[in-house]
Parts: structure tokens; sequence; C-alpha cells
């Protein structure tokens, strides 16, 4: 436990004791990964294994963390349970619940998550309100970095070292165009690029 206390707000340290305490459950720390935050797996043996990225933002640290928890206590009690499924969900809240306070979370980011965790989504990311109010505490705050969704309508941008041009809303997405192989991709709203 000593090894993520780092990554964590203090105040929730002797929950997460709480959470994972006698479980064969070990935590690992790894280098960031682009396509998710962590994950859950199951070992060959009697032991289970969460991954959750290195981060310099102890919310989403811990956020993370206890949305892997989740899926592990969903598998322990029922291995054919649906990893997003109504039990996992029932599961998440439960046991996010007693760290939802001002102690642990800023209050602009507590009413985010408590909204969030009214119908938990498979991931954080496609939550915009949420994903934007945890972005202000990576650290990263690049003055060349917008979100897609202030950009107008055609406007051209940069995303992982490609060339964009914003096409249009379509729900909660923004369908945009690469200006490199001419194929169109749909984009989160709270999508970080550099505009042009």
């Amino acid at each position: 436990m000593h090894h993520i206390t780092p990554y964590i707000p203090e105040m929730s340290v002797e929950g997460l004791i709480n959470l994972i305490e006698n479980e064969n459950l070990s935590i690992k720390v790894v280098k960031e990964r682009i396509t998710k935050h962590g994950d859950f797996r199951k070992l060959n043996n009697q032991n289970s294994v969460i991954t959750v990225n290195k981060s310099n933002n102890k919310y989403r640290f811990l956020m993370t963390l206890i949305h892997e928890i989740a899926h592990y206590y969903t598998y322990r009690d029922n291995k054919f349970a649906k990893p997003h499924g109504l039990k996992w969900k029932n599961i998440f809240k439960k046991i996010t619940e007693p760290f939802l306070n001002i102690n642990i979370f800023p209050e602009s980011l507590l009413v985010s998550l408590r909204k969030h965790m009214e119908d938990p989504k498979s991931s954080f990311s496609y939550d915009s309100e949420l994903s934007k109010e945890l972005d202000k505490y990576d650290g990263d705050h690049s003055k060349d970095l917008v979100y897609l969704d202030d950009l107008p309508q055609n406007s051209t941008f940069i995303y992982r070292d490609k060339k964009y041009i914003k096409v249009q809303k379509k729900r909660k997405r923004y369908l945009c165009k690469c200006l490199t192989n001419k194929r169109n991709y749909l984009f989160m709203s709270h999508a970080k690029v550099i505009t042009l």
C-alpha cells in the first residue's frame, strides 16, 4: 500500500486499506498508457492484479483505482458478471460513497463526481463535465492545448501528430476529418488538441 500513497489524497489512505486488506489483490503503478487509465486482471493463480497509470493527478488516480477495485469485487463475487454491468455499477457506487467528501476532493470536483456516480460510465472519459474538472488537477496545463468543444466548426487542429478539421457535432461527439488519410473520426468534446 505504501507504494501508492504518493499518488492518492492523504485522507483516502485508510479507506483504501479497508477495501483491499485481506484480499488476494496486488496494485501496480505503471507508466502512462494512452488508451486506458487502469485495468483489472485475474491471474492464473488465486491472485488478481490492478494496474493504474502513474499520474500527478491524485484525484484521477484514486477514482481509477476505486473503479478497478469495483471490477475486482464484481469478479470475486460473480466471475460471469458483465464488466460494466449493473452489478459492477452498484458495487462501484457503494465503495465510492465513503470517499465522496470534502476532506478528499475539492468541492467543484466533488459536485461532478457525485453527478457521475448517479449512473457511472465504463470510463470517466465518457463524462465530459467530469473529465474537464479532473483535467484541472493534471498539472500539465499547456497553453497550446484547447478543448475541441471550444473550437469553432471547420477549425483545423492537431491531435497525436495528425491534422484534422472539425466538421460537425454528432450528439456528444464531434465528427472530424483527418487531413492526412481523409478518414472521418469521432472525438469526445473534451479531447485536448493543438489549434492551428
